[in-house]
Parts: C-alpha cells; structure tokens; sequence
C-alpha cells in the first residue's frame, strides 16, 4: 500500500518545496508512481483566472504536467488576509473541494507528497490548516524547520509535541540550515539533542544562497515597483545577490558598490551620480524611489549594459521595508538544486511502515 507523506513546517522559509520537488524527483528515479499535492496555494493576485501559486507552477513543470496545476493545488488563499475570503462556516464546501481533488490524483499514483502551509498552525482558525488535512488524508507528517540560531529548536520541539498530541505519525524533521554556521550547530548540537529527545533527524539542507535570492520578478511584485526601462521577458529570472541604498555620498557609495555584486540598487532618481557608479559595477536592478525618473544618460547607459530600471512612489525605508519582508520562490532553473539536496536525506526511511 502506498503512503502520503505530508510535509509541515514551523514557519515559512522551511524548505518545503525543496523537499517536495526533490524527494519526487529521487523516489520517480527508482520507479516509483508519485503524485504531489498542495491543499491550498498562495494568491498571488484577485483575479480568479490568473490565480497560481509560484512554487505550484514550478512543480507541474516537474511532475510533467501529469496532472494540471488547478488539480496538484485546488484552493488559493491571501495568506495575510485570507479572513475577507473566507469565514468557519465556508470551510466545509472548501475543504470537501480539496479532499475531492486529492483523491482523484490518489487514485493515479502510489504515493503522495502533500505539501502544506506556511506553518504548521496556518489557517487553523478556519480549519484548513495542516493537521486537519493530515487526518483526513491519512497523511504521516515530516516537520520541515529553518534553521539559523539555536533558538530556532524551540519551534521545532513545539510543533512535535503538538503533532504528536494529535494523534498523528511524526516521521521526523528535516532542518534546513540557513547558513554555514547553522550547518555546523545541525552536526554539532542540535542532531543528537533531538534524537535524544525522539526526534528523529531524517537529515538536513545544505545552505544554498541561490535558493534564497529573490528574482527581478520577485522584487518587482514585493515592491510594486513599475519597469521604466529593460526587457522584462529577458530579466525577470535574474538572481538578485544583495540590496543596496544609495544614500551616502558618491565616494563611499563606490566603495560599497564594488564590494557586492548581483545587487539591487535602491536611490533617488535625482542621485544620477549613484546610479551611474552602480552601472560601472556589478549591478542587476536599480530602483528608483520618491517617484522620481532617471536622467537620460542613466537610462541610455543602463539599456546599454541590460539593467532593468524601476521605478516607484514610495520612499527608500518603504521599499527597504518591503524588501526584508520579500519571499523567494524556486526557479525553473533551481530544480536539479532540490534534487540533490534531499541527497543529505534517509528518503528509504520515508517510505518504511512504521
């Protein structure tokens, strides 16, 4: 008999879809039927024909379009204000609606990869969050948790004990080191303190900072920014290294500017003496904020060298401040990235009966 592996996650940034894209990948190597699923995806707009979910449009490209995206992810939500779409009493028709569409793909595969919400606790207050979909879909969960500091272990033994109070199978957790130094306290401390505490470490992510740039696309959807010059087709995949504001004098911001690369830029159109040094360095986007143009030496030299220009009304704290709170997606490039990430885990040991 087949087996649904549900993989939840502490907070958002767990690596869930790096598992998912990866493990489905691995497990259909060894000739396996697998299927994918993912109860409810972000909104990423109003409109109800362009709604999608970017990792969810990855993955169908993965699973070879074998079923289309409206079956792997048949529910969307606003993930901050998703109470203007939805009240306790719609759950039941939604939630119907999901467990249908799960079992027509169930029904085709011998097992399944259901990938949950943002956190393990998402949603609940509408009841659709991850241990509702768990027991309904007989699901045994794998808690999926970003690692950056010790502290980060407290979430981890807090989501087990309470998947573990509802009567559901833990597996285990996957930790996903968010830099080198996490890589070294996983090894270190934090393996053998969980499996002491009957955690078992099914393994762990290597930090790939690939995985956490944000693409031109992406910037461009968190800040709203509007493209005033450059090729959107050809530079909405670039990977943004690092961010920049432009808003010291010219020869320490030149200093700056050379020392990153793959960088954003964020200034004032009227600081064309910036803008201008960004261009000499390695630079992907410049950002113009306070809904001031560039100057037409910027925009000639900046077509000439294919750095796309934003431009926006908001100030440079604003932009700054929607920046920090940007999330990163997988990119079709990223794909054999997750596959050999789950390289680091005991996938033979998922598919046990235990």
């Amino acid at each position: 008999m087949g087996k649904n592996i549900m993989l939840t996650s502490t907070k958002s940034g767990a690596g869930k879809s790096v598992v998912a894209i990866g493990l489905y990948l691995k497990m259909k190597e060894q000739g396996k039927n697998m299927g994918y699923f993912k109860p409810i995806g972000d909104a990423m707009t109003q409109q109800e024909k362009s709604r999608t979910d970017k990792d969810v449009s990855v993955i169908s490209s993965v699973v070879a379009r074998k079923f289309s995206k409206e079956e792997i992810c048949p529910y969307f939500l606003n993930p901050e204000f998703y109470l203007e779409e939805i009240l306790p009493e719609d759950a039941r028709e939604i939630q119907q609606q999901i467990k249908d569409s799960f079992s027509n793909i169930q029904n085709k595969v011998d097992h399944m990869i259901i990938e949950g919400n943002h956190s393990f606790t998402q949603y609940a207050p509408v009841n659709l969050d991850d241990v509702y979909f768990a027991k309904e879909f007989n699901a045994d969960i794998v808690i999926c948790a970003p690692i950056e500091d010790d502290d980060d272990l407290n979430a981890v033994f807090t989501c087990h004990q309470y998947l573990t109070s509802q009567k559901l199978n833990v597996l285990g957790v996957v930790l996903n080191a968010r830099s080198k130094m996490a890589e070294i306290r996983i090894k270190k401390y934090h393996t053998d303190l969980l499996e002491s505490r009957d955690i078992h470490v099914i393994g762990s992510l290597q930090n790939v900072r690939d995985l956490e740039k944000p693409t031109v696309a992406e910037v461009m959807d968190a800040t709203g920014a509007k493209l005033y010059s450059g090729d959107f087709l050809k530079v909405k995949n670039n990977l943004i290294g690092s961010f920049i504001i432009g808003a010291m004098g010219a020869e320490a911001a030149l200093k700056i500017l050379r020392a990153n690369v793959d960088k954003c830029v964020i200034t004032g159109g009227d600081r064309t003496d910036i803008a201008l040094a960004a261009l000499d360095t390695s630079t992907k986007l410049i950002i113009f904020t306070g809904n001031m143009e560039p100057v037409p030496r910027v925009v000639s030299v900046a077509q000439e060298k294919g750095v796309p220009l934003l431009t926006t009304s908001a100030d440079t704290f604003t932009v700054s401040e929607q920046i920090r709170r940007i999330k990163t997606h997988i990119q079709p490039s990223e794909i054999q990235i997750c596959r050999d990430q789950v390289e680091n885990l005991d996938t033979e040991f998922l598919l046990k009966e235990h």
